[in-house]
């Protein structure tokens, strides 16, 4: 099979989850034996020099990489109020793009087009002149639900009003886009469920984030037990409001009670403003780290208080394959079939955090215990090699003559 995948993005290094989802993706659709082409808008925010990429990357796939400027501009997102666009979508057009993927389409034939998210849905109809593929949409999230709990969260006027505008923008966009496409996969059954809700008649099916489970090795030997830590891009709204409100209305209390327990945070771009928080109350804001499965490797308690988002929390999967005991809300944890109690702990409110938090501290076994049963489970059911099989399967029943 010949796939082209277009991205937002470039999905490397792998620093964050949704790096991770692409390329964990394209090297199961490499290892699947895929003739792989991968097109890429080469961001400010997530520049990557071609040169510079490890052979093994390069060897995956034709790679195209277009840079654009799309950093959010004051005076931009000024003029963009008189308008009725969605300014998420706005910030990644670009003719030069446009121009590369028509170019690409020309010379190759593809049997499946996947755009890699609503922000590369603005090329769907050069494609279509250019290519008689068909096209599948990978919707990492629902886009505009994010925004909408953003904007619900927010207690200043102003911002939850321009959050809610942009939030009705970017769904009447999301939702003109849906039934353009051949064909849409999701992460979760919730995810599946508002595809329905939003009047989908093209076929979606359900595909979870897919780990590759012989390369995370677990190692306890450096391991502090019990530590609390939590690993994601602070760059990325919803993270920057999970932390703010666990530190103040969990941790806080926490930390009075144990003294010696530490709090890590890691993910690249963290706001100046959280750093005010580093070595108060035994927090360390660790940024950017070279390596996400070290660290989750030395921290014992992931904790994962997310209250806007949807898709799959890819480091939650991860961390599970890792051996890791997670406590999370129940949209952090959506689209993962794990049991609370079993392979993960549930909490949605400050107390149940706490109340949570302060049963593994009294009964350190159940750290181990939760963590193998996460272990154990990713492996049964999220194993990368089988749900990219399923995946190649979807797209046949797309493709005529298949």
């Amino acid at each position: 099979m010949k796939i082209l995948q277009i991205f937002n993005r470039f999905p490397w290094p792998l620093k964050d989850g949704g790096a991770l989802a692409n390329f964990n993706e394209s090297k199961g659709y490499q290892e699947a034996g895929v003739e792989l082409t991968m097109a890429a808008l080469n961001t400010e925010k997530h520049f990557v020099d071609y040169d510079t990429l490890p052979e093994q990357v390069k060897a995956m796939a034709d790679i195209h990489l277009t840079y654009i400027d799309n950093r959010i501009k004051a005076q931009d997102a000024l003029l963009n109020l008189f308008s009725k666009r969605s300014y998420h979508v706005d910030r990644f057009i670009s003719d030069e793009f446009e121009k590369q993927l028509i170019d690409i389409c020309k010379s190759k034939e593809f049997d499946v087009i996947v755009f890699e998210s609503i922000f590369v849905a603005p090329y769907l109809a050069a494609i279509r002149a250019n290519s008689k593929a068909p096209c599948v949409l990978r919707q990492h999230n629902i886009e505009y639900k994010i925004w909408e709990n953003l904007a619900q969260h927010q207690g200043n006027i102003i911002k939850h009003s321009y959050l809610r505008l942009l939030a009705s923008r970017l769904k009447k966009y999301e939702l003109s886009m849906l039934n353009q496409f051949d064909g849409i996969t999701v992460f979760t059954q919730t995810d599946f469920d508002t595809m329905c809700t939003d009047n989908c008649k093209v076929p979606v099916g359900i595909f979870p984030f897919g780990v590759n489970t012989e390369k995370l090795i677990i190692n306890k030997e450096n391991l502090e037990m019990p530590s609390l830590f939590h690993l994601g891009s602070m760059d990325w709204l919803p993270n920057q409001e999970a932390m703010n409100w666990f530190i103040q209305e969990v941790w806080a209390d926490i930390s009075l009670d144990h003294p010696t327990l530490h709090f890590y945070l890691a993910g690249r771009n963290f706001p100046v403003e959280f750093y005010d928080y580093n070595n108060q109350n035994n927090i360390r804001i660790l940024g950017e780290i070279d390596s996400a499965m070290q660290l989750m490797n030395e921290k014992a308690i992931m904790v994962v208080p997310l209250f806007s988002g949807s898709g799959i929390r890819v480091k939650i999967m991860e961390g599970m394959a890792l051996g890791k005991c997670i406590v999370s809300t129940s949209l952090g944890a959506q689209g993962i079939d794990a049991v609370d109690g079993e392979h993960i702990l549930i909490a949605n409110t400050a107390d149940e955090f706490k109340e949570k938090i302060e049963y593994l501290l009294k009964n350190i076994s159940e750290i181990e215990r939760i963590g193998n049963n996460a272990t154990n489970f990713v492996r049964l059911n999220y194993d990368n090699k089988v749900l990219i099989q399923k995946k190649l399967d979807f797209y046949r029943q797309l493709t005529p003559n298949s």
